[in-house]
């Protein structure tokens, strides 16, 4: 189990019943989320490279076949700094990714107690968002499990719907250690979800 940072043990205890017991608690492992967000970075890249170049393009046509009517022409060379700046702000964007994460991974918190499973996400403000789901509001879990035993656990939950699949709604411990352990205990202690 993991030991949290005393601000975000204060934050965990304050959400706590009386009476309820911390069975696991953890945060998301940054390792994980930083290679998920190199991947994202890239595919955001690859989408600014297009329209960069698509602008470049756009900018090396009119330079090459102008508009007769000086009046309809844009500047080429305008185009084309478009597209190079788009290109670039999207190049020096991976510092902004890994900072999201790593935000997520100091301030998230995922634990397990003796009468329900919790997020709390601590937002820049200080400001917090909780989720809490019982037992009995469970209705499936997923679970996504690397090679080193790390995952992510996604589970439905279904309060006050009657248990319908159109009206749950999804929510995960993410990039976690012994995905399958923290699996176990909440099917072990909610019943087979």
């Amino acid at each position: 189990m993991t030991t949290l940072p005393p601000h975000l043990q204060t934050r965990l205890d304050r959400e706590l019943d009386e009476g309820e017991s911390i069975r696991w608690v953890a945060q998301p492992l940054y390792r994980l989320l930083k290679k998920q967000a190199v991947i994202a970075w890239r595919l955001c890249l690859l989408a600014t490279a297009f329209f960069g170049g698509l602008f470049m393009l756009i900018g090396i046509m009119e330079h090459f076949f102008p508009d007769p009517d000086p009046r309809n022409s844009d500047s080429p060379l305008g185009m084309m700094i478009f597209g190079g700046i788009v290109f670039l702000v999207g190049l020096c964007s991976l510092p902004l990714f890994l900072w999201g994460v790593k935000r997520t991974a100091d301030n998230t918190i995922y634990a397990l107690t003796n009468k329900r499973a919790i997020i709390i996400f601590i937002d820049i403000d200080g400001s917090i968002t909780e989720r809490d789901y019982r037992g009995d509001e469970l209705v499936h879990l997923a679970r996504k499990e690397y090679k080193d035993g790390s995952g992510t656990l996604t589970f439905e939950s279904a309060r006050g719907a009657g248990h319908s699949p159109q009206t749950a709604s999804r929510h995960k411990f993410h990039a976690i250690e012994r995905v399958i352990d923290v699996e176990r205990m909440l099917r072990d202690q909610f019943g087979q979800c």
